[in-house]
Formats: C-alpha cells, sequence, structure tokens
C-alpha cells in the first residue's frame, strides 16, 4: 500500500514539473478581428488573428515586440500610419514584399 501511494505521488509531481517546466502550451487565438476604423478616407483595416495564425505567426512574434498595445487601447498620435508601415515599423516590419504581402500593394488586402 505504501508502495502505491509513493508511485502515485511520484506520477503526479512528474506531471507537475513537465507542466511547470515550459512546455508549450496552446495560446488562446487572441481577441479574433480587429478593425481598425481610423483610416482616413480609406475603408477600415480588418485584422484577422486566425489568417496570422494559420501563416505560422505566433503570438510573441508581434506582441510586445511589435505591438504594445492592449485590447481596447488607442494608437496614440496616430503612429501606426503607412508611412510608419513603409518604413518597416509595425506590419510592414513582416508585410514588406519578401516575407508577406507589401504594404506598398495591395490596398484591399487590409483595407476592406
Amino acid at each position: 500500500m505504501k508502495i502505491r501511494k509513493l508511485v502515485f505521488s511520484v506520477t503526479v509531481l512528474v506531471a507537475i514539473g513537465l507542466l511547470w517546466s515550459g512546455a508549450p502550451v496552446q495560446a488562446d487565438d487572441g481577441p479574433g478581428i480587429i478593425m481598425f476604423k481610423d483610416t482616413k478616407s480609406f475603408a477600415p483595416v480588418v485584422f484577422s488573428h486566425q489568417s496570422h495564425k494559420s501563416a505560422g505567426v505566433g503570438c510573441g512574434d508581434c506582441h510586445d515586440v511589435l505591438f504594445k498595445k492592449k485590447q481596447d487601447s488607442t494608437d496614440v498620435n496616430n503612429a501606426l500610419n503607412m508611412k510608419a508601415l513603409r518604413g518597416g515599423k509595425y506590419c510592414g516590419s513582416c508585410h514588406n514584399g519578401k516575407q508577406a504581402f507589401s504594404v506598398r500593394k495591395n490596398c484591399k488586402q487590409c483595407h476592406q
């Protein structure tokens, strides 16, 4: 009986250790679709977390590296603009025509 308790305890501790060791954990899909409406005379920009996830982009590829924003925050001083994107900031760091379609073309890909 003591051996059975010992084996059970060791099994539980090993399982906890594996979970706590930094083994990959499936993150949620994020907020889904984000719509940027402050686009002057252009159509709003529709951003899909799912389409980026399907393309192999992980949360950490953008969050707190390119985007330090939190849900429901605002774009201070309109820093997220086409000039910044064309300069390789924000979305433009990947959407450069090499890693992903360029922000210089395909306007309707984002502005929907």
